[in-house]
């Protein structure tokens, strides 16, 4: 009995190692620079294969092939097909510059300040259709010097880096071609608890009494910013990453929903931002303003709290109507407190402001939320 329990241990211990590694091994697929790296590899492989078949002038240059892929290669499928036309626009042009300078005679520093020099000319104007013309002066170099006078070589250079390029194109959108859309949802829900957690330690800066010049004010603006800027990104690339992929249409998507929710997010991130500035200065009070009072505290400390609780609790398809209700009982009292601890000198206070950026936040996550239930 004994060895058999020591059996099924082993069974389920072993069960739970394979777990673990079918984890590690998805994990390690689906790693975006893992990926790139394995696609731009396989389509380099591939490209200098089909070039050894190409009859003609063209073969006796091969390994700009496997060029003409790597420089296509991009993480989504509509960035390589642009990047590819990009090179391949880039190489038309610096093929020509080329041309154009060898009627001058032999590789000299003439010709080749005249390659360099236009495509410096013609990287603005050509931003988009050439890359800002990065390809334009490498082309232009290696026909000049390499191939001079010789058409065959230019020929060659272009008629291989187009192969690599088409062999990019297909390996971007043929093999795993990646959906961003969970990192586009969990950089929202990063912005969300980034939120949530700045307010909650607005309520700790008030009982902790920070100072004007405490580096954590710069520190949580920082982060609140950077978290706002990553969600953005990562959205603009989901979106860019569904242009042209296959797997879109097993994979359907509400790409209009990310963004309404992303505005929702800045919208927080943006109150939340000027709450926590009118704190730093309300709470020892600046030349221009006097302190926040003492009585209205507490309950800002609670409001903080609230609405903190109301973010971290928040998640695309529901809201906390318990935390929503508590937040609104808590600005309620705060607008009382902050009402009563007006005065003529101070008719509208730092507190009453902080209020109606905290109202604002609830009243976006909720608008946010009967907008999802109508739909």
């Amino acid at each position: 009995m004994a060895k058999n329990r020591n059996l099924r241990g082993r069974g389920v211990l072993a069960a739970r190692l394979d777990d673990d590694l079918k984890e590690r091994l998805r994990a390690a697929v689906v790693d975006p620079h893992l990926l790139l790296a394995g696609k731009a590899a396989l389509a380099a492989a591939l490209a200098w294969t089909f070039a050894l078949a190409i009859p003609g002038e063209a073969s006796r240059y091969p390994y700009y092939a496997p060029l003409g892929a790597l420089l296509a290669m991009y993480p989504t499928v509509a960035g390589t097909l642009k990047s590819g036309l990009q090179t391949v626009a880039g190489l038309t042009i610096g093929i020509v510059l080329a041309h154009i300078a060898v009627w001058a005679g032999d590789p000299n520093w003439v010709t080749i300040a005249f390659v360099v020099g236009a495509r410096v000319l013609l990287a603005g104007p050509l931003k988009r259709t050439a890359g800002g013309g990065s390809g334009i002066a490498s082309a232009g170099l290696f026909v000049l010097v390499i191939g001079n006078d010789n058409l065959g070589y230019s020929l060659g250079y272009f008629v291989q880096t187009v192969v690599g390029v088409g062999v990019g194109v297909a390996v971007s959108a043929l093999i795993l071609p990646p959906l961003n859309l969970d990192d586009a949802v969990g950089q929202m829900s990063r912005l969300r608890r980034t939120a949530a957690r700045q307010l909650q330690e607005m309520g700790e800066a008030l009982e902790e009494d920070w100072p004007a010049d405490d580096p954590r004010w710069p520190e949580r603006r920082n982060d609140l910013t950077a978290s706002a800027r990553n969600a953005r990104e990562a959205l603009q690339f989901a979106d860019e990453s569904r242009k042209g992929n296959l797997r879109r249409r097993f994979h359907p998507h509400d790409a209009r929903r990310d963004h309404r929710h992303v505005e929702v997010l800045e919208t927080v991130a943006t109150h939340t931002l000027n709450i926590t500035n009118m704190l730093q200065d309300a709470l020892h009070g600046t030349s221009r303003e006097h302190p926040l009072p003492a009585a209205v505290r507490p309950t800002l400390r609670q409001a903080f709290t609230a609405v903190g609780d109301v973010l971290d609790l928040w998640t695309v398809e529901d809201i906390d109507s318990e935390a929503l209700r508590v937040a609104e009982r808590s600005l309620k009292e705060l607008e009382i407190t902050a009402y009563e601890s007006s005065s003529k000198e101070v008719p509208f206070g730092a507190a009453a402001a902080i209020g109606m950026n905290l109202h604002r936040i609830l009243q976006t996550v909720a608008q946010d939320q009967r907008i999802d239930g109508a739909d």
